[in-house]
C-alpha cells in the first residue's frame, strides 16, 4: 500500500531526527591529553580501546609518535599532533625543513584522523623559541598545502594563561604587553587560515594562586549563585571567565571571530593544597559535563568550547612538582583514578 503524503513526512522528520541526533552524538564528545612520561603505560592499542570505551572522542599528542599514530587509524578519535619546541627554529629557518616534517609525520597516517597541528606548546610568554614560532607556523600551514592538506587540518599553537595581563573582571581581558606585537601575529595567522585560538585553562592554578579572593566552589563548578558579575554578564564559574577573558582579549586586539580551543585543564589528585581526589573527581565531572552541554560562555552563549583534559594518565617519569605526576584520569593499569562520566 502506498504511503501517504502524511505518512510520508513523519518518515522523513523521523529520518532527518535520526541523522542529526548521530551529529550530536559524534560531536559531544571530550578529548584529552595523551601524554607518555611513564615507565609503566598501556600500549597505544590498548589506549585506543580505552577511550572510546569511554566516549573519549579527542586526543592530543605532544609529539608526533609513530606508533600512538598508527594505533589510532581508524579509531573514529580525532588527533591534535604537536611540534617539539626544539623543532622550531630548524622549522622556521626551512620550508624544506617544515615540508620534511609534515612529510615524515603526517602524511603517511592518512587512516588517522589528524585535525590539528600544535606547533610548539605555551612558547610564549618568555621561552627561547618567541622569534621562531610565527615563522614556523607559516611554513608549517605552507607544507600541509603542498601536501594538499590544508582542507583537513589546521594549524594553531598552544599558550598558556600566562599570556594574559589582565583577566578580571572578564570583559577587560588583554593580553600582557610583552607579547602582544607576536600575539598580533599569531591572531592574524589564525584568522587568515580559519584556524582556532589553542590556550591551556587551569583554574586549579589561578585558585591556588589566589584562595583568599577565588573559593574553591567558584573553580570547581560547584558555586549555587554568581560570583561574579561584568556587566549584562554573570559567572558562577571561574572556567568560563578565564575563557571569556581571553574571548575579550583577543577582541581588544581586532579579532572576534575567531574559535577557541581549551588543549588543556585539569585538576590533580595529589601532591598539594587542594589537590586531592575528591577536587579532581569534582572538577573534571564537572567540566565535561558544562563543555558537552554547549551552553558555551555568558560571552560566547551557545558555543562549543572544544576541550582536552589533562591528563590521560598518571606518568610516574614527569619532572617538577609533586602535582605533575597526579593529573591523570586513569592509572597506568587502566584502572580510573576516580570515578568519572564522559558522556553528556
Amino acid at each position: 500500500m502506498a504511503a501517504s503524503n502524511e505518512q510520508m513526512k513523519r518518515i522523513v522528520i523521523g529520518f532527518i531526527a535520526i541523522f542529526c541526533c548521530s551529529i550530536v552524538t559524534d560531536g559531544d564528545k571530550i578529548g584529552v591529553n595523551y601524554g607518555m612520561l611513564g615507565d609503566n603505560l598501556p600500549t597505544a592499542d590498548q589506549v585506543v580501546t580505552l577511550l572510546n570505551g569511554h566516549n573519549i572522542g579527542k586526543m592530543k599528542l605532544f609529539d608526533p609518535n609513530g606508533g600512538a599514530l598508527n594505533a589510532f587509524a581508524n579509531s573514529g578519535i580525532d588527533v591534535i599532533v604537536g611540534v617539539n619546541n626544539v623543532d622550531l627554529q630548524a622549522i622556521s629557518s626551512s620550508q624544506d625543513s617544515a615540508n620534511g616534517w609534515v612529510n615524515y609525520n603526517i602524511v603517511p597516517y592518512s587512516s588517522t584522523s589528524i585535525k590539528y597541528i600544535a606547533v610548539g606548546n605555551e612558547v610564549l610568554p618568555s621561552t627561547g623559541y618567541v622569534s621562531y614560532l610565527v615563522p614556523a607556523m607559516t611554513n608549517i600551514q605552507t607544507a600541509i598545502q603542498n601536501a594538499n592538506l590544508q582542507n583537513n587540518i589546521k594549524v594553531s599553537t598552544p599558550h598558556t594563561f600566562g599570556v594574559m595581563g589582565t583577566s578580571s573582571p572578564p570583559s577587560e581581558g588583554a593580553f600582557s604587553d610583552g607579547v602582544k606585537d607576536t600575539m598580533s601575529s599569531i591572531l592574524k595567522f589564525l584568522s587568515d587560515n580559519g584556524a582556532p585560538f589553542m590556550v591551556n585553562v587551569y583554574p586549579y592554578l589561578s585558585y591556588v594562586g589566589d584562595s583568599t579572593d577565588i573559593h574553591l566552589d567558584y573553580a570547581l563548578f560547584q558555586s549555587t549563585a554568581t560570583v561574579v558579575t561584568d556587566g549584562d554578564h554573570s559567572y558562577s564559574n571561574l572556567f568560563d571567565a578565564m575563557v571569556d577573558s581571553i574571548f575579550s582579549a583577543m577582541e581588544a586586539l581586532g579579532y572576534s571571530n575567531i574559535p577557541l580551543i581549551v588543549t588543556e585543564s585539569g585538576w590533580p589528585s595529589a601532591g598539594a593544597d587542594a589537590a586531592t581526589t575528591e577536587n579532581a573527581q569534582a572538577y573534571n565531572n564537572n567540566l565535561i559535563q558544562h563543555v558537552l552541554s554547549n551552553a558555551g560562555t555568558p560571552k560566547r552563549p551557545g558555543t562549543n568550547i572544544e576541550t582536552y583534559i589533562f591528563a590521560l594518565f598518571n606518568e610516574d617519569q614527569k619532572t617538577g612538582n609533586e602535582i605533575e605526576r597526579h593529573f591523570g584520569l586513569f592509572n597506568p593499569d587502566q584502572s580510573p583514578a576516580y570515578s568519572v562520566n564522559f558522556s553528556p
